[in-house]
């Protein structure tokens, strides 16, 4: 199964699997948000009580992933990666019929643990067959859930309305079809993973850091992203609480508008992930996020055309960051990718999930409107954060071996 490649590139077709794949799991948490309007008013509950739906699904799939990492960074969970993602698809067909509140958590908690087994595996492979440009290859495999977070909205809102709740099975034929090639391409991720280990044997992969550098920069790092998921989810979540409370009729509007805000985020990610490679990558951070508190306030304060590239530049900028944090973590941990990815895409997501719990109480208590100022201002602390991070410079080509010699040892490995 394996092809030639343009020197020091990426395994097209296996990064193009696991970013697919990824597509078919955040699609599923988009969809979700766009649903918690609806189950707002079937269950009858409060701001908050509709931010734990999101919040429940969240942790699932967060908390336990650094506990996935390290056991990938041990023994082989490459199964994850078919598994991983049909599981993570089913949650959007039953938390359709769930009868009540508490099966809709039970729901999406299920949900929530196939996309758990799936980030950590999937950034760990991702980083394997990207080559030397790990920036680039991350943000190819960030792009997929970036696309998914913009499709998902969209292709729940179309289905509903052609099928009614029947509608939601057809979320699950994407998943199937990217379960399939994951399965068929695990001995590829096989060979890329007898690769890395070769390596680890045969030469330095950078300076080793002191444990005390090490927690101070990944705390640091889980501080940046714990803050820049926060918007991201808060925005996500409220969004379409905030733009139905202001109109009924306002429900396919917020749908457009969260997909506007993901495509954006997409194309972002690549734009970041080459800037990443070849500039020093806390500065790129630093740059990005912080044009997302001048252009969310343009978005809260304007309509129409005006209001929608606003919230383009917002997602553009934001999301941007996300493969970033995640090579940085990989370079800081890189005898331990398994684990850097869990924590990053781990803990930090997790506790941005806690945090739109926070702000749904505080939308019960001071109105949406307060709500959507606080995520206007939330991304200024993280470029504060960005700009006292230990500089880092890009360089990952000087620490991976181009693929075709990546091959090359695969094949003489075996």
């Amino acid at each position: 199964m394996e092809k030639a490649l343009k020197p020091e590139g990426p395994d097209r077709v296996g990064l193009g699997a696991l970013a697919f794949g990824h597509f078919c799991v955040d699609m599923q948490t988009s969809a979700l948000a766009v649903l918690t309007p609806l189950l707002y008013v079937t269950y009858n509950l409060d701001y908050a009580a509709a931010a734990v739906i999101i919040t429940v699904n969240s942790l699932a799939s967060s908390v336990v992933q650094p506990l996935f990492g390290m056991l990938s960074d041990r023994k082989s969970l490459r199964v994850f990666l078919p598994i991983g993602c049909l599981i993570a698809s089913t949650g959007i067909v039953l938390v359709t019929f769930a009868p009540s509140y508490w099966m809709v958590l039970l729901v999406v908690l299920f949900s929530g643990l196939g996309s758990a087994s799936f980030h950590p595996e999937g950034t760990r492979n991702a980083n394997y067959v990207s080559g030397s440009k790990k920036a680039t290859g991350l943000s190819v495999f960030f792009v997929g859930g970036n696309l998914g977070f913009a499709v998902g909205p969209l292709l729940i809102t179309m289905l509903f309305a052609l099928f009614g709740k029947a509608g939601a099975f057809g979320m699950l034929v994407p998943a199937a079809i990217s379960s399939l090639v994951l399965w068929r391409l695990l001995p590829v991720y096989a060979a890329a993973a007898r690769v890395r280990d070769s390596q680890k044997g045969n030469r330095s992969t950078g300076p080793t850091l002191s444990r005390g550098r090490v927690a101070y920069s990944l705390s640091l790092l889980i501080s940046i992203i714990s803050l820049r998921s926060m918007v991201q989810t808060g925005l996500i979540t409220f969004i379409p609480l905030y733009f139905v409370s202001l109109n009924s009729n306002n429900h396919d509007y917020a749908a457009f508008l969260l997909t506007v805000f993901s495509l954006s985020g997409a194309a972002g990610t690549l734009v970041g992930g080459r800037l990443g490679d070849r500039f020093e990558r806390r500065i790129i951070l630093a740059v990005t996020v912080a044009v997302a508190t001048p252009v969310l306030l343009v978005f809260m304060n304007s309509t129409g055309f005006v209001q929608v590239l606003a919230l383009a530049i917002a997602g553009a900028t934001l999301i941007s960051a996300s493969s970033l944090t995640v090579v940085m973590a990989q370079e800081i941990l890189p005898h331990r990718v398994g684990l850097a990815s869990g924590l990053t895409l781990g803990l930090a997501f997790g506790a941005g999930g806690l945090g739109t719990t926070g702000l749904g109480v505080f939308a019960d208590n001071f109105g949406l409107s307060g709500t959507m100022l606080v995520l206007v201002f939330l991304p200024l602390p993280v470029v504060i954060l960005s700009l006292i991070l230990p500089s880092g410079k890009p360089g990952p080509g000087k620490t991976s071996l181009p693929v075709e010699q990546d091959l090359e040892l695969a094949r003489n490995s075996k």
